[in-house]
């Protein structure tokens, strides 16, 4: 019977870097979203001791960038060494943002970092109290960017013991620059037992039972690309009673919250952000309070009397909508800070069902569109008519908010978007 083993694994720290936000920093809150990077690494550190693990596992991107920051490095520096004191080996390999340095790292790490080799597979022998207990086993990146298929040759000796692969991947079989392999090449490696995976900024359990194929996400998220908590798993494999249990360090959340106006039968914006505050107000009741704040993108969609204003003047609006709410939240614990206010709604149009019925030219206009929609063949040639646009390879370690990598969900609003512009179009210019 193989060995219990109990681990910690978490990848993508990003040391280095800080959270984004669409303003200067609120003086009040500067130090924690300063130092909320290096926060969520502490608490992992505090959990390797309070767990007694027998290793930490790091699968790629401790540094934000392959400079590595003096600051960074002394930091991580000091966390292996108190782990050092406390018997734990870190396991880690690096990933596109901080590739292998052949050079050696900026300060010498203590002697418990053990970090895999680039140009081959590298296993470590676990060993307690003399007697082995587990291999793991991971291969870094050479740069910013890795097309090796490198699972290919995670290969352990024996599988007496529970075998941990780490790697830093996408898991898209045609992705080369982030280790093209698919879930079945993982499933098919029968040298593995847990696939402890990095790169993906959302945590998700792709297999759950042995081998595991498991993403821990970010700890902590850096902007409105990365929503949702962020967080680490504790691992215990053994052979009657195997878990993994999703562990919080997220100081401050970030998320999109869309709030949609199609009932909102008001022509003010005054009116407009009192019905915000009323929506907001209650999705804040909803959350977590257990953290020190939210950063929130609204997203404001639907059919709206208020659209021609959007149009004339939508800078100013919006501007006009974020300084109240950031002013109606200032002060909240746990904190609550408007990042930014993003229109997506449409014109409404009075008796819109009726016009649609009595007109046969435009009931036949949506029939097309939606026949276009359910056709695969032509929303590809859509695709490939909307050029460079269309980022069908979509980046899922950080959905940049700045850079439009589109989606399917994307493309469906479009559509719909498109829809409505069109029969506004065909209402204005003739009389029904």
């Amino acid at each position: 019977m193989k060995p219990s083993v109990k681990f910690i694994h978490t990848a993508d720290l990003h040391l280095g870097s800080r959270i984004q936000l669409n303003k200067d920093f609120d003086s009040d809150l500067d130090e924690g979203y300063k130092n909320a990077v290096y926060n969520s690494f502490d608490k992992i550190i505090e959990a390797a001791i309070e767990n007694d693990v027998n290793f930490l596992i790091i699968s790629g991107d401790v540094f934000d960038n392959e400079s590595r920051s003096v600051k960074a490095t002394r930091y991580f520096k000091e966390k292996c060494e108190k782990l050092k004191e406390h018997g734990i080996n870190i396991y880690l390999i690096n990933g596109n943002h901080d590739p292998y340095r052949r050079e050696g790292e900026l300060l010498q790490l203590p002697k418990n970092v053990k970090i895999c080799d680039t140009e081959e597979v590298s296993t470590f022998e676990i060993y307690e109290e003399g007697k082995l207990i587990a291999r793991v086993l991971g291969q870094s990146y050479r740069g910013s960017s890795e097309s090796r298929k490198m699972c290919t040759f995670y290969t352990a000796p024996d599988q007496s013991v529970y075998n941990i692969g780490l790697l830093h991947t996408q898991l898209d079989p045609n992705d080369s620059n982030y280790v093209p392999v698919s879930k079945k090449d993982l499933l098919d490696n029968e040298h593995i037992d847990y696939w402890a995976l990095g790169h993906i900024h959302q945590n998700q359990v792709i297999n759950d039972h042995i081998p595991y194929i498991i993403y821990p996400g970010i700890p902590q998220g850096r902007d409105i690309g990365e929503t949702g908590i962020g967080g680490y798993y504790l691992v215990n494999l053994e052979p009657e009673n195997t878990y993994y249990e999703f562990k919080k360090t997220s100081d401050y959340i970030f998320e999109r919250l869309e709030i949609n106006l199609s009932e909102l039968n008001k022509d003010t914006l005054s009116e407009l952000i009192y019905f915000l505050k009323k929506e907001i107000d209650k999705y804040y009741e909803s959350l977590d309070k257990e953290v020190q704040g939210y950063i929130i993108r609204v997203l404001l969609k639907g059919k709206t009397n208020l659209y021609d204003m959007f149009q004339e003047q939508e800078e100013e609006a919006i501007e006009d909508i974020i300084n109240n709410l950031r002013s109606y939240y200032s002060g909240r614990m746990p904190s609550m800070f408007i990042n930014d206010v993003v229109n997506r709604t449409s014109k409404k149009i009075q008796d819109l069902d009726y016009i649609i019925e009595k007109d046969p030219f435009i009931k036949e206009l949506i029939s097309f569109m939606s026949n276009i929609k359910g056709n695969e063949e032509k929303v590809e040639d859509i695709k490939k008519q909307m050029g460079d646009i269309w980022n069908p390879q979509v980046d899922l370690e950080n959905q940049d908010p700045k850079e439009f990598q589109i989606t399917d969900q994307i493309l469906e609003e479009l559509f719909e978007e498109a829809k409505d512009e069109i029969i506004k179009e065909i209402i204005e210019r003739r009389d029904l």
